[in-house]
């Protein structure tokens, strides 16, 4: 037991698990803070697009904007890289509050566009980091039975952040959004320092007994021996190859970055897990997903919606806060692996149909627009079907798949190269359908291809997690 632990500090020996809660929680409400960076985007344009708007922007400058977040998130990697390991999963965490909180300022006072896209790179910065960091953190501190539901509460509320930009957000006008967003972002810069650092990351740098005090903090009780050991044993098994054989064995720094990424590229286990949230990442970002919260508004205007886009988009937002509810529950019933397999397959159809619906507009002459219900609700089964499944597994997945001395590494590297995806996809998205004339059937094909190769290669290389433990699904990772 931690020396400045006392037992009578517990109600039982049995444990508590508030503090795992509470951590949650926190996290939960930064992902909410970087839901709402996405959703700002869709309704904001179409208020810029009103008579009285403040600002007159061109296409190149609206796909600018659009884009702007995705490039703060391609840079953000590098200062997790130098921090992560350093100050602490926790320690970023709070720090990221700060950029998050100026970018929503700068927002409130902006008066041209450069000033706008400035704040979106900010934020898109501020949100790289809590996308980096929340899943290492969440991975290293909760309960393997909690670690499953309490990582798909972060969907949850990334799309309560959606949804309060889609349905609240024009009501208040960009500004006071801003404003309420920014008080957020204050509240959880003081919150973050009341929760503990992760035991892990203690233990990686030498501090057994804060690392023992934090578990015990975590869990709730005096005696966390077993699991203090267990997290000694995963830290022994880091640069393993986790076979039989031990003959390979190599310890990693957690500061020896070329340490770090010899390790990730030549253990079979860390190779394989590297894949798989790479195919991952190229899914997420050519599913069409981000494109309709990016430019729902005119998704659906060009599809004769036969409901007003602003109120299409804030159904979107909605529809998929509610599916994320639901994957809380498909998550701990059923298996990661069978999930992707099962929601990649439709995924794929429904965008099969709307891009084959767009291209019937768009390069023929055959009139189709009488039946836009059909592409309308197929958006909507879509998000039902890639929320309840895909994403939601995702989101478990991540935090569970790579080992503690290699995950940071691995993320910075897979963050920069979504992000820079994300980046190209958006800016390139609208240019490609209103700029150059291609339509909105051209990438919706791209995405049903992406979805339906990507889910053919996870089902060669995804093994199951559900309810293995982070030293379990290494050694499945290496069989």
């Amino acid at each position: 037991m931690a020396k400045d632990v006392k037992k009578t500090k517990y109600a039982s020996p049995e444990g508590s698990q508030k503090w795992e809660y509470l951590c949650a929680f926190f996290c939960a409400i930064s992902t909410a803070c970087t839901g709402s960076v996405l959703g700002w985007n869709s309704p904001t344009l179409t208020e810029f697009e009103a008579a009285n708007s403040p600002f007159s922007l061109s296409v190149p400058e609206v796909s600018t904007l659009s884009a702007a977040p995705s490039f703060g998130n391609a840079v953000s990697p590098i200062f997790c890289v130098l921090t992560i390991n350093r100050i602490g999963r926790r320690n970023s965490l709070l720090l990221s509050m700060i950029p998050m909180t100026v970018s929503w300022g700068l927002i409130l006072i902006a008066e041209d566009a450069r000033v706008l896209i400035a704040a979106r790179i900010i934020a898109g910065f501020a949100s790289g980091v809590i996308f980096y960091t929340v899943p290492i953190y969440k991975g290293e501190i909760l309960s393997s039975h909690l670690r499953g539901p309490l990582s798909s509460v972060g969907s949850i509320t990334y799309n309560m952040g959606n949804v309060f930009m889609f349905a609240v957000g024009p009501h208040l006008g960009f500004r006071i959004t801003a404003g309420v967003c920014m008080a957020v972002g204050i509240c959880l810069l003081i919150s973050f320092w009341v929760i503990p650092e992760s035991p892990y990351f203690l233990m990686m740098v030498g501090k057994e007994d804060q690392a023992e005090g934090a578990l015990e903090k975590l869990r709730g009780k005096p005696d966390v021996s077993d699991e203090l050991e267990q997290i000694k044993t995963t830290l022994r098994e880091k640069g393993k190859t986790l076979m039989k054989s031990e003959k390979t064995r190599s310890e990693v720094h957690p500061k020896k970055w070329s340490d770090a990424l010899v390790q990730l590229f030549t253990i079979r286990g860390n190779i394989r897990a590297f894949f798989i949230i790479v195919i991952f990442s190229v899914m997420i970002q050519f599913s069409g997903l981000g494109k309709i919260i990016t430019y729902g508004h005119i998704i659906f205007k060009d599809m004769g919606s036969p409901i007003e886009p602003a109120t299409s988009t804030t159904i979107f937002a909605v529809l998929q806060l509610v599916c994320n509810v639901l994957g809380f529950g498909t998550v701990t019933r059923f298996g990661r692996r069978q999930l992707v397999l099962f929601s990649g397959v439709l995924s794929g159809i429904c965008l099969m149909i709307i891009a084959t619906y767009f291209y019937l507009i768009e390069h023929t002459d055959i009139d189709v627009k009488r039946f836009a219900v059909i592409p309308f609700c197929t958006v909507f089964i879509f998000i039902l079907v890639l929320t309840t499944g895909f994403n939601v597994a995702y989101g478990v997945i991540i935090t569970e798949i790579f080992s503690t001395d290699i995950k940071a590494l691995a993320l910075c590297i897979i963050t920069i190269f979504s992000s820079s995806i994300s980046m190209f996809s958006i800016k390139y998205y609208l240019l490609m359908v209103k700029s150059w004339g291609f339509g909105h059937s051209v990438p919706f094909f791209i995405f049903t291809i992406s979805m339906w190769l990507g889910t053919a290669l996870l089902s060669w290389l995804l093994p199951e997690t559900k309810g293995k433990t982070l030293l379990e699904i290494q050694r499945k990772l290496n069989d």
